[in-house]
Protein backbone atom coordinates (compact mmCIF):
# COMPACT_ATOMS: atom_id res chain seq x y z
CA UNK A 1 0.00 0.00 0.00
CA UNK A 2 1.54 3.53 -0.85
CA UNK A 3 1.64 5.88 1.63
CA UNK A 4 -0.08 9.06 1.38
CA UNK A 5 0.64 11.93 -1.45
CA UNK A 6 3.10 9.53 -3.16
CA UNK A 7 3.58 9.25 -6.84
CA UNK A 8 2.10 6.25 -8.51
CA UNK A 9 3.83 5.33 -11.62
CA UNK A 10 1.97 5.42 -15.20
CA UNK A 11 2.92 2.04 -18.06
CA UNK A 12 4.27 5.20 -20.21
CA UNK A 13 6.73 5.71 -17.61
CA UNK A 14 5.82 9.16 -16.63
CA UNK A 15 4.47 10.33 -13.04
CA UNK A 16 1.59 11.32 -12.04
CA UNK A 17 0.36 12.92 -8.91
CA UNK A 18 -2.30 11.59 -6.40
CA UNK A 19 -4.47 12.88 -4.10
CA UNK A 20 -3.48 11.41 -0.19
CA UNK A 21 -5.37 8.22 0.41
CA UNK A 22 -5.82 7.64 4.42
CA UNK A 23 -5.42 4.17 5.37
CA UNK A 24 -6.93 2.17 8.16
CA UNK A 25 -7.06 -0.85 9.69
CA UNK A 26 -9.14 -3.34 8.26
CA UNK A 27 -9.58 -5.41 4.94
CA UNK A 28 -13.32 -3.21 4.31
CA UNK A 29 -11.55 -0.14 5.38
CA UNK A 30 -8.76 -1.00 2.96
CA UNK A 31 -10.92 -1.49 0.15
CA UNK A 32 -12.77 1.58 0.46
CA UNK A 33 -9.47 3.60 0.31
CA UNK A 34 -9.19 2.07 -2.59
CA UNK A 35 -12.51 2.80 -4.30
CA UNK A 36 -11.32 6.20 -3.22
CA UNK A 37 -8.39 5.82 -4.47
CA UNK A 38 -9.09 5.14 -8.28
CA UNK A 39 -11.87 7.65 -8.25
CA UNK A 40 -8.90 10.24 -7.14
CA UNK A 41 -6.58 8.75 -10.08
CA UNK A 42 -9.51 9.17 -12.61
CA UNK A 43 -10.28 12.60 -11.90
CA UNK A 44 -6.46 13.26 -11.72
CA UNK A 45 -5.84 11.74 -15.50
CA UNK A 46 -8.54 13.73 -16.81
CA UNK A 47 -7.40 17.08 -15.32
CA UNK A 48 -4.28 16.91 -16.39
CA UNK A 49 -4.94 15.90 -20.02
CA UNK A 50 -7.12 18.95 -20.31
CA UNK A 51 -4.23 21.13 -18.71
CA UNK A 52 -1.58 19.39 -20.35
CA UNK A 53 0.71 18.67 -17.39
CA UNK A 54 0.54 14.90 -18.24
CA UNK A 55 1.04 15.38 -22.09
CA UNK A 56 -1.54 12.59 -23.38
CA UNK A 57 -1.33 12.11 -27.41
CA UNK A 58 -4.77 11.21 -28.97
CA UNK A 59 -2.83 8.04 -29.62
CA UNK A 60 -2.51 6.87 -26.17
CA UNK A 61 -6.01 5.95 -24.78
CA UNK A 62 -5.67 6.35 -20.80
CA UNK A 63 -7.02 3.64 -18.34
CA UNK A 64 -9.00 4.24 -15.28
CA UNK A 65 -10.01 1.38 -13.72
CA UNK A 66 -11.03 -1.34 -16.44
CA UNK A 67 -12.17 1.66 -18.84
CA UNK A 68 -9.92 2.51 -21.19
CA UNK A 69 -10.51 6.51 -22.88
CA UNK A 70 -9.44 7.86 -26.30
CA UNK A 71 -9.32 11.28 -26.44
CA UNK A 72 -10.27 13.15 -29.72
CA UNK A 73 -7.87 14.16 -31.55
CA UNK A 74 -7.34 17.70 -32.64
CA UNK A 75 -9.20 19.87 -35.35
CA UNK A 76 -7.81 20.09 -38.52
CA UNK A 77 -7.24 23.69 -39.76
CA UNK A 78 -10.00 25.47 -42.23
CA UNK A 79 -8.53 25.01 -45.42
CA UNK A 80 -9.38 25.94 -49.16
CA UNK A 81 -7.61 24.52 -52.32
CA UNK A 82 -5.97 26.23 -55.35
CA UNK A 83 -8.55 26.47 -57.80
CA UNK A 84 -8.02 27.36 -61.74
CA UNK A 85 -10.41 29.55 -63.38
CA UNK A 86 -10.52 33.66 -64.08
CA UNK A 87 -10.04 36.66 -61.62
CA UNK A 88 -11.44 40.01 -61.88
CA UNK A 89 -11.13 43.44 -60.75
CA UNK A 90 -14.13 45.44 -60.79
CA UNK A 91 -15.79 48.81 -59.87
CA UNK A 92 -19.20 50.04 -58.68
CA UNK A 93 -21.02 53.33 -59.79
CA UNK A 94 -23.76 54.77 -59.42
CA UNK A 95 -25.84 56.97 -61.56
CA UNK A 96 -29.26 57.86 -62.91
CA UNK A 97 -31.11 58.41 -66.07
CA UNK A 98 -30.53 62.23 -67.01
CA UNK A 99 -30.82 64.07 -69.90
CA UNK A 100 -27.74 65.07 -72.14
CA UNK A 101 -29.28 68.35 -73.01
CA UNK A 102 -29.56 69.65 -69.04
CA UNK A 103 -29.01 73.25 -67.59
CA UNK A 104 -28.78 75.02 -64.16
CA UNK A 105 -30.62 77.90 -64.29
CA UNK A 106 -30.10 80.84 -61.43
CA UNK A 107 -30.90 84.53 -61.49
CA UNK A 108 -27.89 86.96 -62.49
CA UNK A 109 -28.49 89.59 -59.50
CA UNK A 110 -29.53 88.16 -55.49
CA UNK A 111 -32.85 89.68 -53.83
CA UNK A 112 -36.34 88.54 -53.01
CA UNK A 113 -38.04 86.16 -55.14
CA UNK A 114 -40.94 87.50 -56.42
CA UNK A 115 -42.70 85.01 -58.21
CA UNK A 116 -42.22 81.35 -59.57
CA UNK A 117 -44.20 80.23 -62.42
CA UNK A 118 -43.29 77.02 -62.57
CA UNK A 119 -43.35 73.44 -60.78
CA UNK A 120 -41.84 69.99 -60.88
CA UNK A 121 -42.31 68.13 -63.95
CA UNK A 122 -43.62 71.22 -66.03
CA UNK A 123 -43.08 71.41 -69.14
CA UNK A 124 -41.71 74.80 -70.86
CA UNK A 125 -41.24 76.62 -73.97
CA UNK A 126 -37.82 78.21 -74.78
CA UNK A 127 -37.98 81.53 -73.55
CA UNK A 128 -40.89 81.35 -71.20
CA UNK A 129 -40.33 83.44 -67.73
CA UNK A 130 -39.88 80.34 -64.78
CA UNK A 131 -38.96 82.83 -62.08
CA UNK A 132 -38.11 86.65 -61.24
CA UNK A 133 -37.20 88.90 -58.83
CA UNK A 134 -39.05 91.95 -56.34
CA UNK A 135 -38.18 94.64 -59.16
CA UNK A 136 -39.58 97.71 -57.54
CA UNK A 137 -40.67 99.81 -60.68
CA UNK A 138 -38.14 98.43 -63.43
CA UNK A 139 -41.29 97.40 -65.13
CA UNK A 140 -43.14 100.59 -65.14
CA UNK A 141 -39.87 102.16 -66.33
CA UNK A 142 -39.57 99.58 -69.10
CA UNK A 143 -43.19 100.76 -70.56
CA UNK A 144 -42.15 104.37 -69.79
CA UNK A 145 -39.49 104.13 -71.96
CA UNK A 146 -41.38 101.93 -74.62
CA UNK A 147 -43.81 104.82 -74.97
CA UNK A 148 -40.88 107.79 -75.04
CA UNK A 149 -39.42 105.76 -77.85
CA UNK A 150 -42.15 105.51 -80.03
CA UNK A 151 -42.75 109.43 -79.18
CA UNK A 152 -38.91 110.22 -80.21
CA UNK A 153 -39.72 107.72 -83.60
CA UNK A 154 -42.57 110.19 -84.46
CA UNK A 155 -40.80 113.55 -83.67
CA UNK A 156 -38.45 112.42 -86.14
CA UNK A 157 -40.50 111.14 -88.47
CA UNK A 158 -42.26 114.32 -88.45
CA UNK A 159 -38.82 117.10 -88.70
CA UNK A 160 -38.07 114.54 -92.11
CA UNK A 161 -41.39 115.06 -93.50
CA UNK A 162 -41.24 118.55 -92.83
CA UNK A 163 -38.13 119.19 -94.51
CA UNK A 164 -39.26 117.45 -97.59
CA UNK A 165 -42.67 119.71 -97.55
CA UNK A 166 -41.11 122.93 -97.15
CA UNK A 167 -37.19 123.17 -97.87
CA UNK A 168 -35.37 125.87 -95.97
CA UNK A 169 -35.28 129.38 -97.47
CA UNK A 170 -31.71 130.27 -96.54
CA UNK A 171 -28.76 128.28 -94.66
CA UNK A 172 -29.98 129.81 -91.20
CA UNK A 173 -33.65 128.29 -91.78
CA UNK A 174 -31.56 124.59 -92.79
CA UNK A 175 -29.39 124.68 -90.12
CA UNK A 176 -32.59 125.57 -87.24
CA UNK A 177 -33.65 122.46 -89.47
CA UNK A 178 -30.34 120.02 -88.95
CA UNK A 179 -30.61 121.07 -84.86
CA UNK A 180 -34.08 120.20 -84.74
CA UNK A 181 -33.36 117.04 -85.89
CA UNK A 182 -30.06 116.29 -83.96
CA UNK A 183 -32.45 116.72 -80.83
CA UNK A 184 -34.72 114.57 -82.21
CA UNK A 185 -32.39 111.97 -83.02
CA UNK A 186 -30.47 112.31 -79.42
CA UNK A 187 -33.52 111.90 -77.54
CA UNK A 188 -34.49 108.59 -79.17
CA UNK A 189 -31.12 107.02 -78.98
CA UNK A 190 -31.26 108.40 -75.12
CA UNK A 191 -34.34 106.15 -74.58
CA UNK A 192 -33.51 102.90 -76.52
CA UNK A 193 -30.55 102.76 -74.40
CA UNK A 194 -31.70 103.63 -71.30
CA UNK A 195 -35.16 100.78 -72.19
CA UNK A 196 -31.79 98.21 -73.13
CA UNK A 197 -30.30 98.92 -70.11
CA UNK A 198 -33.34 98.68 -67.75
CA UNK A 199 -34.17 95.56 -70.38
CA UNK A 200 -30.49 93.52 -69.32
CA UNK A 201 -31.30 94.27 -65.52
CA UNK A 202 -34.76 92.75 -65.52
CA UNK A 203 -32.96 89.86 -67.50
CA UNK A 204 -30.90 89.37 -64.93
CA UNK A 205 -33.87 89.52 -62.05
CA UNK A 206 -35.72 86.63 -64.11
CA UNK A 207 -35.40 82.89 -64.84
CA UNK A 208 -35.98 82.58 -68.48
CA UNK A 209 -35.94 79.01 -69.92
CA UNK A 210 -33.25 78.60 -72.90
CA UNK A 211 -34.78 75.62 -74.62
CA UNK A 212 -37.75 73.85 -74.59
CA UNK A 213 -37.86 70.92 -72.20
CA UNK A 214 -38.81 70.22 -68.45
CA UNK A 215 -38.41 71.95 -65.26
CA UNK A 216 -37.08 70.03 -62.32
CA UNK A 217 -35.86 70.67 -58.99
CA UNK A 218 -37.29 74.03 -58.51
CA UNK A 219 -35.94 74.90 -55.16
CA UNK A 220 -36.77 78.53 -54.17
CA UNK A 221 -40.44 79.79 -53.40
CA UNK A 222 -42.18 83.25 -53.73
CA UNK A 223 -40.33 85.42 -50.85
CA UNK A 224 -37.15 83.35 -50.88
CA UNK A 225 -34.32 85.37 -50.75
CA UNK A 226 -31.27 84.41 -53.08
CA UNK A 227 -27.72 84.91 -53.91
CA UNK A 228 -26.69 85.92 -57.69
CA UNK A 229 -25.55 82.00 -59.30
CA UNK A 230 -27.71 80.32 -56.71
CA UNK A 231 -29.51 77.39 -58.53
CA UNK A 232 -32.54 77.76 -58.35
CA UNK A 233 -34.20 74.87 -60.71
CA UNK A 234 -33.15 72.63 -63.69
CA UNK A 235 -34.48 72.38 -67.44
CA UNK A 236 -33.31 69.67 -69.25
CA UNK A 237 -34.90 68.01 -72.77
CA UNK A 238 -36.59 65.03 -72.26
CA UNK A 239 -35.76 63.69 -75.58
CA UNK A 240 -32.59 63.11 -75.17
CA UNK A 241 -32.46 60.69 -71.96
CA UNK A 242 -28.61 58.46 -71.58
CA UNK A 243 -27.53 56.44 -68.29
CA UNK A 244 -25.23 59.03 -66.98
CA UNK A 245 -22.74 57.15 -64.48
CA UNK A 246 -20.80 59.99 -61.93
CA UNK A 247 -18.01 57.66 -60.53
CA UNK A 248 -15.35 59.02 -57.89
CA UNK A 249 -12.42 60.74 -59.34
CA UNK A 250 -10.00 57.62 -58.94
CA UNK A 251 -12.46 55.39 -60.07
CA UNK A 252 -12.98 57.59 -63.28
CA UNK A 253 -9.09 57.71 -63.71
CA UNK A 254 -8.95 54.04 -65.21
CA UNK A 255 -12.54 54.08 -66.64
CA UNK A 256 -12.01 53.87 -70.87
CA UNK A 257 -14.40 53.49 -73.59
CA UNK A 258 -15.59 50.27 -74.20
CA UNK A 259 -15.18 48.63 -70.80
CA UNK A 260 -18.19 45.92 -70.50
CA UNK A 261 -20.70 46.58 -67.05
CA UNK A 262 -23.73 44.95 -65.73
CA UNK A 263 -26.45 47.33 -64.69
CA UNK A 264 -29.89 46.84 -62.54
CA UNK A 265 -32.18 49.42 -61.82
CA UNK A 266 -34.08 50.70 -58.60
CA UNK A 267 -36.74 51.02 -60.10
CA UNK A 268 -38.28 47.48 -59.06
CA UNK A 269 -37.37 46.10 -62.34
CA UNK A 270 -35.24 43.14 -61.30
CA UNK A 271 -33.38 42.49 -64.64
CA UNK A 272 -29.67 42.86 -64.48
CA UNK A 273 -28.85 44.44 -68.51
CA UNK A 274 -25.32 44.66 -70.13
CA UNK A 275 -23.41 47.09 -71.87
CA UNK A 276 -20.02 48.93 -73.04
CA UNK A 277 -19.11 52.60 -71.55
CA UNK A 278 -19.78 54.86 -74.52
CA UNK A 279 -17.83 57.94 -73.02
CA UNK A 280 -16.06 59.23 -70.15
CA UNK A 281 -15.44 62.91 -68.84
CA UNK A 282 -13.01 63.57 -66.28
CA UNK A 283 -12.16 67.83 -65.57
CA UNK A 284 -9.08 68.56 -65.26
CA UNK A 285 -7.39 70.68 -62.28
CA UNK A 286 -7.18 73.46 -64.16
CA UNK A 287 -10.79 73.43 -65.62
CA UNK A 288 -12.06 72.89 -61.91
CA UNK A 289 -9.85 75.79 -60.97
CA UNK A 290 -11.53 77.58 -63.63
CA UNK A 291 -15.00 77.04 -62.70
CA UNK A 292 -14.06 77.38 -58.68
CA UNK A 293 -12.44 81.23 -59.67
CA UNK A 294 -15.41 82.07 -61.98
CA UNK A 295 -18.05 83.08 -59.27
CA UNK A 296 -20.14 80.27 -60.52
CA UNK A 297 -20.28 77.19 -58.13
CA UNK A 298 -22.88 75.56 -60.12
CA UNK A 299 -20.49 75.33 -63.01
CA UNK A 300 -17.85 72.83 -61.58
CA UNK A 301 -17.56 70.12 -63.62
CA UNK A 302 -17.89 66.62 -62.11
CA UNK A 303 -16.45 63.08 -63.31
CA UNK A 304 -19.38 61.52 -65.58
CA UNK A 305 -19.42 57.93 -67.93
CA UNK A 306 -22.52 57.47 -70.29
CA UNK A 307 -23.19 53.92 -70.57
CA UNK A 308 -24.29 52.27 -73.72
CA UNK A 309 -26.97 49.51 -72.39
CA UNK A 310 -27.37 47.13 -75.35
CA UNK A 311 -30.03 45.17 -74.01
CA UNK A 312 -32.77 47.31 -72.87
CA UNK A 313 -35.57 48.36 -74.86
CA UNK A 314 -37.30 51.19 -74.90
CA UNK A 315 -37.06 54.92 -73.32
CA UNK A 316 -35.45 54.59 -69.45
CA UNK A 317 -37.68 56.49 -67.11
CA UNK A 318 -36.13 59.93 -66.73
CA UNK A 319 -34.62 60.16 -63.12
CA UNK A 320 -34.45 56.46 -62.31
CA UNK A 321 -31.27 55.37 -60.25
CA UNK A 322 -29.49 52.66 -61.19
CA UNK A 323 -25.94 50.69 -60.39
CA UNK A 324 -23.38 49.22 -62.29
CA UNK A 325 -20.66 47.10 -62.11
CA UNK A 326 -18.03 47.93 -64.67
CA UNK A 327 -15.35 44.88 -65.07
CA UNK A 328 -11.88 46.85 -64.79
CA UNK A 329 -9.69 44.06 -65.30
CA UNK A 330 -9.34 40.33 -66.17
CA UNK A 331 -7.03 37.25 -65.59
CA UNK A 332 -8.50 33.94 -67.80
CA UNK A 333 -7.55 30.45 -66.37
CA UNK A 334 -5.50 31.27 -63.97
CA UNK A 335 -4.61 29.73 -60.41
CA UNK A 336 -6.04 31.37 -57.91
CA UNK A 337 -6.50 31.36 -54.00
CA UNK A 338 -9.20 33.69 -51.76
CA UNK A 339 -7.97 37.32 -50.86
CA UNK A 340 -7.33 36.74 -46.93
CA UNK A 341 -6.04 33.23 -47.58
CA UNK A 342 -2.84 35.09 -48.85
CA UNK A 343 -0.30 36.75 -46.27
CA UNK A 344 2.41 39.36 -47.34
CA UNK A 345 5.87 39.81 -45.10
CA UNK A 346 8.57 42.42 -46.08
CA UNK A 347 7.55 43.23 -49.19
CA UNK A 348 6.53 39.31 -50.12
CA UNK A 349 3.74 37.07 -50.37
CA UNK A 350 3.18 33.46 -48.78
CA UNK A 351 0.46 30.88 -47.92
CA UNK A 352 0.28 28.72 -45.30
CA UNK A 353 0.02 25.08 -47.55
CA UNK A 354 -1.28 22.25 -45.57
CA UNK A 355 -0.03 18.94 -46.62
CA UNK A 356 -0.27 15.81 -44.38
CA UNK A 357 -1.46 16.94 -41.62
CA UNK A 358 0.90 19.72 -41.65
CA UNK A 359 1.23 23.58 -42.49
CA UNK A 360 4.04 25.15 -43.73
CA UNK A 361 4.79 28.78 -45.13
CA UNK A 362 4.60 28.77 -49.17
CA UNK A 363 6.50 31.55 -51.01
CA UNK A 364 3.97 32.58 -53.68
CA UNK A 365 3.96 35.26 -56.58
CA UNK A 366 0.41 37.11 -57.01
CA UNK A 367 -0.88 38.56 -60.03
CA UNK A 368 -4.09 40.22 -60.24
CA UNK A 369 -5.29 40.90 -57.07
CA UNK A 370 -9.35 40.73 -57.62
CA UNK A 371 -12.54 41.54 -56.18
CA UNK A 372 -12.47 38.54 -54.03
CA UNK A 373 -9.43 36.25 -55.76
CA UNK A 374 -5.92 37.58 -56.09
CA UNK A 375 -4.28 35.46 -59.01
CA UNK A 376 -1.44 33.09 -58.20
CA UNK A 377 1.35 33.16 -60.66
CA UNK A 378 3.75 30.42 -58.85
CA UNK A 379 4.32 28.58 -56.02
CA UNK A 380 1.31 26.10 -55.38
CA UNK A 381 -0.21 23.93 -57.83
CA UNK A 382 -4.25 23.43 -58.72
CA UNK A 383 -5.54 21.20 -55.84
CA UNK A 384 -3.32 22.05 -53.15
CA UNK A 385 -4.73 22.75 -49.63
CA UNK A 386 -4.12 26.41 -47.89
CA UNK A 387 -5.04 27.31 -44.55
CA UNK A 388 -8.04 30.00 -44.84
CA UNK A 389 -8.00 32.28 -41.29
Amino acid sequence: MAESGSVQPREDGRACEHLPVREAAGGGTARRGAARWLKALGGCVLLTAVMAGCSLLPSEPVSVGNVKIQLPPPPAPITVKVRQGDVTLSAQVAGQVQSTHVQNLYFSNGGRVASVAVTNGQSVAAGQVLASLATGGLPFAIRSEGLAIKRDQLAVEQLQAQDQATPPLNQDQAQQQAIQMQQAQLALQQDQTNLANDQSQLSMDEVIAPFGGVVNDVAVNPGDQVAAFQVVMVISDPRTQAFIAQPDSSTAQVLTVGMPFTMTLSTGDKTTYHGTIASVVVPTAAEIAAAEQSGNPNGIPVPQATLDVTDYAGTPPLGAAFTATILLQQAKNVLYLPADAVHEFGGSSYVELYKNGVISDQPVQVGLQGDTDWAITSGVTAGEEVVEP
